[in-house]
């Protein structure tokens, strides 16, 4: 028999709660999960739709480092009329189970996403990402560009930078939290504005952080990899695209900014009062430009 301290308990309660309010926001914004086998790996994701088809466009959502398809749930509410849905747990994160043996490069996570779009029969789609999401968009439309109709880099990962440089030789990693100040000062970086959260679920977040610390070590240092990131001096060929920027965002400094700025030949949207998830802070104003965006012939 096994007996959970108090402490425990209240965590794993805590985490039901908030899976709970994940669940019934996914069900509001008319998705369903649904999961595929990719290679022997179950891969999860959401969808608002069972067959996709030509009665509507594909509009691919993907999550940052760390995160997981529940994040995309009130923006995705907006779009669930117009668009036929993707929203993928990429791997090691989510439902998407981890393991110490994969590799979680952004290449390996695209090839992943293109094989559960292949067994979804989905050709073409428009595409949205932040953070590492946003650098997997860049990796996609820089080698497929013709299967994207329109490409949305939310702060995006994966600029060649000094500040990844640096990141890279001071081994430094904001998601390797050893205690829950850890945590909160980690989440006060990825949000300017973030959406209520009650403090009890918070710190079943922060211990969930804190219990796959040698999980999201692995994945970060695959992940955060100057080999698969663009130098200033690299272009991309693909004008249907969109950068959005959060200009207090903390977690990615300003420089990124102006450098996927000069490798882009795109549209720029700035929001001076948001952070690294601006999809997050304020949910009808980002996907109402993001929507404006897609539609626009």
């Amino acid at each position: 028999m096994i007996i959970l301290s108090t402490k425990r308990r209240r965590i794993l309660i805590s985490r039901l709660i908030f899976d709970v309010i994940n669940r019934v926001e996914a069900k509001l914004a008319r998705l369903h999960c649904e999961s595929r086998s990719i290679n022997g790996l179950e891969v999860f994701y959401h969808s608002n739709t069972k067959h996709f088809s030509n009665e509507k466009p594909v509009l691919v959502l993907l999550h940052g480092f760390s995160a997981d398809k529940h994040v995309w749930n009130r923006f995705a509410k907006r779009f669930s009329s117009q668009y036929h849905l993707v929203i993928p747990d990429l791997k090691g994160h989510g439902q998407t189970a981890y393991s110490s043996s994969d590799d979680y490069s952004v290449p390996s996570q695209c090839r992943m996403l293109l094989a559960l779009l292949a067994q979804l029969n989905i050709k073409r789609f428009s595409i949205v990402g932040n953070s590492m999401g946003g650098m997997m968009v860049a990796k996609l439309f820089d080698e497929m560009p013709k299967r994207i109709e329109k490409a949305v880099l939310i702060d995006p990962a994966g600029a060649k930078s000094p500040f990844a440089q640096n990141m890279i030789d001071s081994q430094q990693n904001p998601f390797d939290h050893e205690v829950e100040e850890d945590f909160f000062k980690f989440y006060d970086l990825i949000m300017t504005k973030p959406p209520f959260v009650p403090r009890f679920i918070l710190r079943a977040l922060a211990w969930e952080y804190i219990s796959k610390r040698e999980q999201y070590t692995h994945m970060f240092y695959q992940f955060f990899n100057l080999r698969d990131f663009y130098s200033r001096d690299y272009r991309f060929d693909y004008p249907e695209s969109m950068l959005i920027w959060g200009l207090n965002d903390k977690l990615l400094p300003v420089d990124d900014f102006t450098h996927w700025k000069m490798m882009l030949n795109s549209n720029t949207l700035i929001y001076e009062d948001l952070g690294h998830m601006p999809m997050m802070e304020d949910v009808r104003r980002v996907s109402k430009d993001i929507l404006r965006f897609l539609n626009k012939h």
